[in-house]
């Protein structure tokens, strides 16, 4: 594909006319909806359990469960227990009366959650809710379940400060660790301050997401973070390029990638064109994993290496700055296909199925 077939991404109308629902305005108002968040979070009163839990399990899925899964990541060197993020079918069998259950589903539809919600509560842990209403609120109401309520009407995906904020501030509300609510005020002000060089109206010659966006065009996608916060950061970008700009992407982690994952890579370099690979690179790593990621970004060279650097001091403001980043990349990805980022048809189609398989045979 030639430069000159590429669109450009400073075209306003463009953008209008692609992003019919204005899902630009979600993702630039992610810092005001974390502030939002933040307000529900301390406004809820839960007393704290009379025996400090043995660990903290937060189940959800979806973007509920990436949710927990940066809570888990933020909240690893700092909780006085282990944090565990879940998503699957049912509670695993250590989870008990020792444990801190955070239920987590945003729009609450989940049956699977309102199951897990009721088995929690009969195991006799002490359970909290995350959610914004339909049958996972009734449930969390009916059995008396401490719940944080959350704005409802909007695309799951977008809803993310929604979901991930009142994670970290309940776990430090009910003792478990500390100092993670002045560090979320902190990476607000940092995503405030990288709005300016990321949104739409900073043209793409100084705009560092327009930048990304334009040497991912047209190519499949392959995300390399590490262990801890940068792989929940992957898994956004993941997500958010296949949500949004229908994109397929994959992803990775080091120290995996030097040491198994670049043996792959061997037999594909006469279609190095086709693939765009990132590395979530981090300005704080040292020593055997920095020397890793030189190593392994020169060998993959050819490909056309983007390295993407989360900025911040401290790993809540990394995550959030790497979070805001992807999600303007993947904006710019639906701009560059044409497509719109709102609408998710394969989602829905899948969706249906199930749903039409569920309802009980027609007599």
């Amino acid at each position: 594909m030639t430069s000159e077939s590429i669109p450009t991404l400073d075209d306003v109308a463009r953008m209008q006319s692609v992003d019919k629902r204005n899902m630009l305005r979600l993702i630039t108002e992610l810092p005001e909806q974390c502030e939002t968040a933040l307000g529900i979070a301390r406004s809820f009163s839960m007393e704290p359990p009379e025996v400090k839990p043995a660990g903290v399990f937060i189940t959800g899925v979806g973007d509920s469960g990436l949710a927990a899964d940066m809570a888990a990541a933020v909240l690893a060197d700092s909780a006085e227990v282990p944090i565990v993020s879940d998503h699957g079918a049912k509670l695993p069998k250590h989870v008990g009366e020792n444990s801190l259950v955070i239920v987590i589903d945003y729009s609450g539809k989940s049956e699977l959650q309102v199951r897990n919600l009721r088995n929690a509560k009969q195991r006799g842990a002490h359970v909290l809710c995350v959610t914004s209403g339909s049958n996972l609120l009734e449930a969390a109401l009916s059995e008396g379940i401490n719940t944080i309520r959350i704005p409802p009407g909007q695309p799951e995906r977008s809803a993310l400060g929604y979901l991930f904020v009142p994670l970290v501030a309940a776990v430090e509300k009910i003792g478990l660790a500390t100092g993670q609510v002045e560090k979320l005020s902190h990476a607000i002000k940092l995503m405030k301050n990288v709005r300016e060089g990321l949104r739409f109206e900073n043209p793409t010659s100084r705009n560092v997401a327009k930048q990304i966006a334009h040497r991912l065009f047209g190519k499949l996608v392959v995300i390399y973070g590490a262990p801890r916060y940068r792989a929940a950061v992957a898994n956004r970008w993941k997500r958010q390029i296949g949500a949004n700009s229908k994109g397929l992407a994959f992803i990775g982690a080091f120290p995996d990638l030097a040491l198994n994952d670049i043996s792959g890579w061997e037999f594909v370099t006469n279609r190095s064109g086709e693939f765009g690979i990132v590395l979530l690179s981090d300005p704080s790593d040292k020593g055997e994993m920095a020397k890793l990621m030189t190593a392994s970004e020169e060998v993959l060279s050819e490909f056309g290496v983007v390295r993407a650097e989360m900025h911040g001091s401290t790993v809540m403001e990394k995550l959030l700055y790497g979070v805001y980043l992807g999600d303007y990349v993947s904006y710019y990805l639906a701009l560059l296909y044409g497509v719109n980022p709102v609408v998710t048809e394969n989602v829905s189609r899948v969706q249906s199925k199930v749903s039409e398989e569920s309802k009980p045979d027609a007599q």
